[in-house]
């Protein structure tokens, strides 16, 4: 048995070490680690910016807003691009161009012209290109591993994505408290342009496909396309149902949470861009401690009532959190709440692959996700909105906890298709 076991670790070992021998893959890992750092550090820049160097705290939904909604609008556009384009193109032309807008807003600053107005517009565009960039950047995987290493890839590429969610604002933090904007924003910029680097050198180590037909013709065909996945979905009332929860958990929990947590930190919890950083790490750091406890159960039956059940968890966590006072507290409710986010998605991802007809996964992923930021805008205007009515944020944060748990109740409910789904 001991030598079987060895037998064992020395596979697994093989293949791990034959994946990171993988030029293609391993130039991909670096350019998602330098674009996952960078977009750690762009959020926490601007959000302090507003909240602490600008003093506009009811703007900060309306920054949020100018960047969800080009992501929402052209994200359809940005998978078709993504699949009649060189992918790493895509990317390279995304990180190069927030690399060139941050050494633009670095110049701003120094002349103290960096106001609210240029951040929103500096938001949208980002949330132009994110648009191209997220497609591009989750569908070019399987173009640089071979199809057997896909699951092991997948897993890195996720684990990378967490790790920089959790260790970017801390270094963002760090960054601000030893130089200030303008060394955060310079280093963020030195590394979208070196992540576009390697996208070039990724595009020259990916063969490029043979033109497809003809243009004529193609709009209409993904408009078709796009009508077929509306049909398939509005046929199953686990995906109606599934599509309206996460519609009604983003509302309720985006806009207060992301535009509350700076205001948190520095109002309730006197806190400065640690505690900021802190938050945010730890909130990622429960996200991965969740997929973590998820992968090792396994849940195979019930997958929709675990699903129903850890949302409600998030809803009674953000509850919790809206009513401390401490920063102890604050982190134990965010690290359960990140963690539940984590049981909320998984069996929820699996039941769709695995309920969904194989022609019609990618239209109804891509639909699940729409959906889920389709109140998203709304979100951080409405929330934006009670800050400048005057309403505490930590008031907003548990009137919209208190939403979000009533959702559940009546998902458990009413929501057969989903509640029962395996």
């Amino acid at each position: 048995m001991a030598e079987l076991s060895v037998e064992r670790e020395e596979s697994a070992v093989v293949r791990e070490r034959s994946l990171m021998k993988e030029y293609r893959f391993l130039l991909l890992f670096f350019t998602l680690l330098v674009s996952s750092l960078s977009v750690s550090f762009f959020m926490v820049a601007t959000n302090w910016y507003v909240v602490d160097y600008l003093g506009v705290e009811v703007m900060l939904g309306i920054v949020f807003f100018a960047s969800s909604v080009p992501r929402l609008i052209f994200m359809l556009i940005g998978g078709v691009i993504a699949d009649r384009m060189s992918k790493a193109w895509v990317m390279f032309l995304s990180d190069f161009l927030k690399g060139l807008l941050l050494l633009g807003v670095i110049a701003l600053f120094l002349f103290d012209l960096f106001t609210i107005w240029p951040l929103v517009i500096l938001a949208f565009i980002f949330g132009v290109l994110d648009a191209f960039f997220w497609p591009a950047s989750g569908s070019i995987l399987p173009e640089c591993v071979k199809q057997s290493q896909l699951t092991r890839a997948n897993t890195i590429i996720d684990m990378t994505r967490q790790g920089s969610m959790i260790a970017g604002p801390l270094l963002a933090a760090s960054m601000l408290a030893l130089g200030g904007y303008v060394l955060l924003f310079g280093i963020t910029a030195l590394l979208l342009l070196l992540a576009g680097v390697i996208d070039l050198v990724l595009k020259k180590k990916i063969p490029e496909k043979k033109a497809s037909e003809a243009v004529a013709g193609q709009t209409e065909t993904v408009i078709q396309a796009m009508k077929e996945g509306f049909r398939y979905v509005k046929q199953s009332p686990f995906l109606l149902a599934l599509m309206a929860s996460t519609i009604f958990l983003n509302f309720f929990f985006s806009g207060p949470l992301q535009l509350g947590m700076p205001i948190f930190a520095s109002h309730v919890l006197q806190g400065d861009e640690v505690t900021y950083a802190l938050l945010n790490g730890g909130i990622a750091a429960g996200m991965l401690a969740g997929g973590i406890i998820i992968g090792i159960v396994n849940v195979q039956r019930k997958r929709g009532l675990v699903s129903i059940i850890a949302m409600s968890f998030i809803g009674l966590m953000f509850l919790g959190l809206s009513l401390s006072t401490t920063f102890i507290g604050s982190m134990l409710f965010i690290i359960l709440l990140g963690a539940a986010v984590s049981i909320t998605n998984i069996p929820l991802i699996t039941v769709i692959q695995s309920h969904t007809n194989g022609e019609y996964l990618g239209r109804v992923m891509s639909l699940t996700s729409f959906a889920s930021m389709g109140l998203m805008p709304i979100s951080y205007l409405s929330t934006s909105m009670l800050l400048a009515a005057g309403l505490p944020i930590e008031q907003i944060m548990f009137y919209s906890a208190a939403g979000l748990v009533f959702v559940c109740l009546m998902i458990l409910w009413k929501a057969e298709a989903l509640r029962t789904a395996d």
